[in-house]
Order: structure tokens, then C-alpha cells, then sequence
């Protein structure tokens, strides 16, 4: 595709892994091609080190890690490898240890799975699984790297789990960082050493320090602050589960939380953060439906893609100015042409 215009995957709970194509200037958004993909390869991760492999889940009850090779000119993928992730159903999955492992969140499975990359980066070999079952109701949810060390995000046990390698390059749980009672940690993101944590069941946005040593007893780091991202005009007793949360460094840093299944005609909305200090200054609503993934795309993250996985399509909005409201709409895909997109990945 030519520069002005790039390619995006779709991962879905469908059997189809998705490819469009945004042109930028008039905006536009179009269908490419469909690729049949395992069972709901619901996450998708590109490899930085080469634009046309990327990795997907199966999200399933057995639960897979797959790589694929991108034809930019078609917009097909071709399978390469599987591997079973040796938990049910992985719901992420993060590049860590300096890009040489993935790691899986393995939701049904109480685990993360971590798999080496051959030196052709499609092949995967030493799979190792680092439960966290013992104790309680675990669900892993996502994996984000630290440095030399990993954070998972346990939505069952109220915990971001922190892993690190041993000598023989084994992962092990060196201790967790707690969150409040019933919150469910979903997604995480990391800048410098803030640990800003989405809570799916409560609905907020956590700031945490990460402490540079390991935590022993009940020490845990204090709560900097904690604001709710549901909007002021949505029915009190609404039941909304937060979905996803992305930091955009530039022109200055910026925070998206996404919310899921608000009653709103105007559908769900993405609360937007200034982190110095964390302040929720808007409320962007999107006229999507149980908006599940949500992604910054382009160059500088010019562009945020958003997808309602019951309704409303697929948009890209442009991030403009506080003046400009935040998030501008410029491109749409409508409902029903991809069936219940739940991830997206810049090509």
C-alpha cells in the first residue's frame, strides 16, 4: 500500500483473522480480505523486528499461540506454527525477555505460558507455564513486560503477578502488587515505574508505584490515585465492564480507557487521561457496542481504531486536540462486516 495509506488486522472471535486498508486523505476504510485462523484468534501482536509476522491466539478451552506471514500485497495471512498454550483461553499476548519469548495469558487456565522464538521468529520451542492458581480463582488476563521482568494482570485473584528468570532462564512468581477487592485487574500500562492498572469489574483506573525491590509480607506499594471511568450521564447501576487501556506518549501523554455495554443511545465511550497527575478530562462517546478492542495506529499514533463486538462497526477516530474534543471520527466500517472484532494491529 502506498504512504498514504496502511494496513490494519483484525483479530475476532469469528474464525477469521481480517485485513483493511485506511487511506488517509479523504479518510477511508475498506475490507482487504478475510483469512480463516484456528478458532477466535481474538488477540493479534505484531513482531517489531519484521513487518510481516504476526501472532495469534485461539482463544478456545484447549487454547493456542499461532504464527502467521502478512502478504502486504494481498492482504492474506499464511499459517506457519502452533503450539498448545497449555491453559484455556489466552486472551494475550505480550513480547518479553528483549523480544526473544511471547507470553500468553491463559484466562481459563490461571497461567502464563511462555514460548521461544526460533531464530526465524514463526517457530516456537522451551514452552514453560507459570501458574497462579494456588489459592484461589485465578484469570490471567495480560502479559506486560518490565524491564528485565514480566507484570500479568490477574483478573480472578485481584493481583499483578511480577515474574522474573532464574539462571537457566525459567520464569517464577517473585511476589504480586494487590489491588482492591473484587476490582479485576484487566490491562495494565507501564510508564517508567507507574503502574497504571483498568479494572474491568470496578470500572477504574489505578496508579501504583512498582517498587524497585521485591515486596515481602503485606507490603504493597500505596494507591497514588484511583478515578472511575464510567461518564457522568450513564444510568447509576449500570453494569459496565472496562475493556482496554493504551498510553500515547505524544505530543504530550495521554491515557484511553475503554468502557463496555453502557446503555447510552450514543453507545460506549472511551475516557481520556492527562497522568501528570491522573485526571480524567473527557468522555469520548462512540456509538459502538460492547466496545471490546481499541488500538493507536499510524505514524505517532496519529489514529485510535475501536470495534463494537455487538454492534456499531469498526471506526477510526484522529486524535486532535483537547479543543477538538479529543477523538474525531474520520473513517467507519459498518456492522456485520467483520464478525465480532476484538483486537486490531498496525501493519
Amino acid at each position: 500500500m502506498s504512504a498514504s495509506s496502511f494496513l490494519i488486522l483484525v483479530g475476532s472471535f469469528s474464525s477469521m483473522i481480517s485485513t483493511l486498508n485506511f487511506t488517509i486523505s479523504p479518510p477511508s476504510l475498506s475490507l482487504v480480505s478475510q483469512t480463516p485462523s484456528g478458532a477466535s484468534p481474538s488477540w493479534l501482536l505484531a513482531n517489531p523486528a519484521n513487518n510481516s509476522i504476526f501472532y495469534a491466539t485461539d482463544e478456545t478451552e484447549t487454547g493456542a499461540l499461532n504464527s502467521l506471514v502478512l502478504d502486504h500485497t494481498t492482504g492474506r495471512l499464511t499459517s506457519v506454527a502452533s503450539i498448545p498454550t497449555q491453559g484455556g483461553s489466552p486472551t494475550h499476548i505480550g513480547l518479553v525477555n528483549n523480544g526473544t519469548q511471547l507470553g500468553v495469558a491463559n484466562y481459563g487456565g490461571g497461567s502464563a505460558f511462555f514460548a521461544t522464538l526460533e531464530s526465524d521468529l514463526l517457530h516456537f520451542k522451551s514452552p514453560q507455564v507459570v501458574s497462579f492458581t494456588d489459592g484461589g480463582s485465578s484469570n490471567a488476563h495480560q502479559v506486560v513486560p518490565f524491564g528485565d521482568q514480566v507484570l500479568v494482570s490477574d483478573l480472578g485473584r485481584d493481583r499483578v503477578w511480577r515474574l522474573t528468570q532464574d539462571a537457566s532462564s525459567s520464569w517464577s512468581i517473585q511476589d504480586s502488587i494487590g489491588q482492591p477487592s473484587g476490582s479485576g485487574p484487566r490491562h495494565l500500562v507501564v510508564d517508567d515505574n507507574a503502574l497504571y492498572s483498568l479494572h474491568e469489574k470496578a470500572n477504574t483506573l489505578s496508579q501504583q508505584t512498582i517498587p524497585t525491590t521485591p515486596l515481602s509480607g503485606d507490603a504493597q506499594p500505596d494507591s497514588i490515585a484511583s478515578i472511575s471511568i464510567i461518564p457522568s450521564d450513564t444510568p447509576s447501576g449500570a453494569n459496565l465492564f472496562a475493556g482496554e487501556l493504551l498510553l500515547a506518549q505524544s505530543p504530550t501523554p495521554i491515557i484511553y480507557a475503554s468502557n463496555r455495554d453502557d446503555p447510552s443511545s450514543q453507545g460506549d465511550a472511551i475516557a481520556v487521561f492527562d497522568i501528570n497527575p491522573l485526571t480524567k478530562v473527557a468522555d469520548v462517546r462512540t456509538g459502538l457496542k460492547h466496545l471490546r478492542g481499541v488500538a493507536l495506529v499510524g505514524e505517532d499514533n496519529a489514529y485510535l481504531i475501536a470495534g463494537g463486538m455487538n454492534g456499531g462497526g469498526i471506526k477510526i477516530f484522529e486524535r486532535v486536540s483537547a479543543d477538538q474534543g479529543f477523538l474525531k471520527e474520520v473513517a467507519s466500517l459498518p456492522a456485520g462486516v467483520i464478525d465480532q472484532p476484538s483486537s486490531f494491529v498496525w501493519v
